[in-house]
């Protein structure tokens, strides 16, 4: 699929400007955890441009802060690929992981219970562990359930591709809004941010359906441009495919369908905005409260359009990128092992 087809989501694209320096310490540590062993996967991870991703996401936080959140932006894409292949039609097999990093996740950090089985999940642990630092009860407790639901999404596409279920759209939508893990990168943007929305901002419908709209467009943007890595994968999956066998259309047609798809959230998302406003005046926050409720919006916004901006120039999803997946679905093998 070309990368240059239009997408309405008119947020300003931010970058933060020290993307450069935290791309190349990125590397080194993924090499000295052994998650890059040659340097052909240097070169394809490279050709990613994940620390893009990771600053158009997080465009105003430090240094350190960024190198964090793009730590945790490189393992979504390393855990991602460990699906693609036989083990993505394995239920029972993909449950094993994905229970256990649930599992991980859902444990305290006094007297763990659940030990990290294989090299991917002892980095995520160690992550996990630094994200919580300085966080809220609340922060904690809803970034939990957005990683358990992440990473237990696995499990029911493994499933669909087993028993070749063919999903409608509503139906896989709802399910992209778990599995796309923007949830999780939002909860992150107020960690690397350090600020958090007002847990009563967080638990309302506005605020709630802000976040699904966030996770939607990405959920689209992503399949708009990963169509070919999809079909290369044989994963018919994907909401241009889904939307062409739901309403007998072209691809051109569906491709249509999906930006007027994009569209009507965006829309619908600034109209939030100003339900959220009301929200605000309505709970009696204070100065600190609202500007903190701001920030997670912009955080939304920089979500959608950084994602966007960066699908547009990342190889992962141009011709390179559909070479490799034809070589080799995941970038590295060995950390699809549950055992050393």
């Amino acid at each position: 699929m070309p990368q240059d087809i239009a997408l309405d989501i008119p947020f300003p694209t931010k970058t933060n400007p020290r993307v450069d320096a935290v791309a190349d310490r990125n590397e080194r540590w993924l090499i000295s955890a052994g998650l890059l062993s040659s340097q052909q996967n240097i070169e394809r991870y490279r050709s990613w441009n994940i620390a893009l991703l990771a600053a158009g996401f997080l465009p105003d936080v430090s240094e350190r802060e960024l190198t964090f959140g793009l730590a945790v932006q490189s393992f979504f894409f390393f855990f991602d690929d460990l699906f693609d292949g036989a083990l993505g039609h394995n239920p029972a097999a993909t449950y094993e992981i994905c229970h256990e990093m649930a599992a991980l996740a859902r444990q305290g950090s006094a007297q763990p219970v659940v030990t990290p089985s294989f090299p991917l999940a002892r980095l995520w642990s160690n992550l996990w562990a630094r994200a919580q630092q300085g966080m809220s009860a609340a922060w904690r407790g809803r970034t939990v359930r957005h990683w358990e639901e992440y990473f237990l999404t696995y499990v029911s596409e493994a499933v669909n591709r087993k028993s070749g279920t063919a999903l409608g759209m509503d139906s896989y939508m709802k399910l992209r809004r778990d599995g796309i893990g923007s949830q999780v990168v939002l909860d992150i943007s107020e960690r690397c941010g350090h600020f958090e929305a007002p847990p009563e901002i967080h638990q309302s419908m506005c605020m709630l359906e802000a976040r699904d709209i966030t996770a939607e467009v990405v959920t689209l943007t992503n399949d708009l441009h990963s169509l070919e890595k999809d079909q290369a994968n044989g994963d018919p999956n994907n909401a241009v495919l889904l939307l062409g066998r739901e309403h007998s259309c072209s691809q051109d047609e569906a491709v249509a369908r999906l930006q007027q798809m994009v569209r009507r959230r965006t829309r619908r998302f600034q109209q939030l905005v100003g339900e959220i406003d009301r929200l605000c005046d309505a709970f009696g926050l204070s100065t600190e409260q609202r500007e903190n409720t701001h920030r997670f919006l912009d955080a939304n916004r920089a979500c959608m359009r950084g994602n966007y901006h960066w699908s547009n120039i990342s190889a992962r999803y141009s011709d390179v990128g559909v070479l490799h997946v034809i070589r080799s679905p995941r970038i590295e093998d060995v950390i699809a092992q549950t055992v050393d």
